[in-house]
């Protein structure tokens, strides 16, 4: 028992000194601009559009927590705790977990409210922000052969001339142009493409001649999703022949 009575005594003599025994103190909170959530999606866009794809229902959304300088603490050994919309997601949490990836559930026009916070060993939080991720509905454009650009609502053409439509569909929950229907029509009538290869492009031949009047014809296109009936986008465009 010496030993015990001696620690006992240099305690009592620390604490008379002014000294005094502290539990390990709590991780630095970070600043709110240490960190930053970043958010990306695996809806369909075409490899040339510049844009960012936008998630509709049933495509992926992943949300990181990345820091923005050096930090005191490894980014790894922290804990990442995940909300989606209110909600703890319990399997998406734990240590390292800086990134958090669900599938979206709202229609288009609706939003995902994401949370994410970052804690120490003993839980304290260190870090905590949100981000809200809106819902959109698929879309398709219409472009032509040698126009980076897309068609608006109404397009000219002269008679003899043939004219190639491409059909850029956008933010659908696929992966490739082969996951989607594309149905044509023109003035009612159904178009297909002559070699069945390339279902997203049309030619139109218009006839030569000479016209007293313009000719109006309205061309159609409707894209729908192979794997969901009810994900589908419908375009049209006036087509003035003179």
């Amino acid at each position: 028992m010496p030993h015990r009575f001696t620690l006992i005594i240099i305690i009592a003599l620390l604490l008379g000194a002014g000294f005094y025994l502290a539990p390990g103190a709590p991780s630095t909170r970070a600043a709110a601009g240490d960190w930053l959530l970043a958010w990306s999606s695996n809806s369909y866009v075409p490899q040339n559009y510049e844009g960012k794809a936008l998630p509709s229902r049933g495509s992926a959304i992943k949300v990181s927590a990345i820091p923005t300088k050096k930090l005191p603490q490894n980014p790894d050994a922290l804990y990442y705790r995940w909300l989606l919309d209110g909600d703890i997601m319990g399997w998406a949490q734990g240590r390292g977990k800086s990134s958090f990836e669900f599938k979206v559930t709202k229609w288009g026009g609706d939003s995902h409210e994401i949370e994410s916070q970052i804690l120490d060993s003993e839980e304290n939080v260190l870090w905590r922000g949100s981000l809200s991720v809106k819902i959109v509905n698929p879309q398709v454009l219409f472009k032509t052969i040698g126009n980076n650009y897309s068609v608006k609502d109404s397009l000219a053409a002269g008679t003899g001339q043939n004219l190639t439509f491409i059909a850029e569909p956008l933010f659908f929950n696929a992966q490739k142009i082969s996951d989607l229907i594309f149905n044509w029509t023109l003035d009612g009538q159904a178009l297909t493409s002559p070699d069945g290869k390339n279902p997203d492009q049309l030619t139109i031949k218009i006839p030569s001649g000479n016209l007293s009047t313009s000719i109006f014809k309205n061309l159609s296109l409707s894209v729908q999703n192979v794997a969901d009936q009810l994900q589908q986008s419908t375009a049209n465009l006036s087509i003035e022949i003179k």
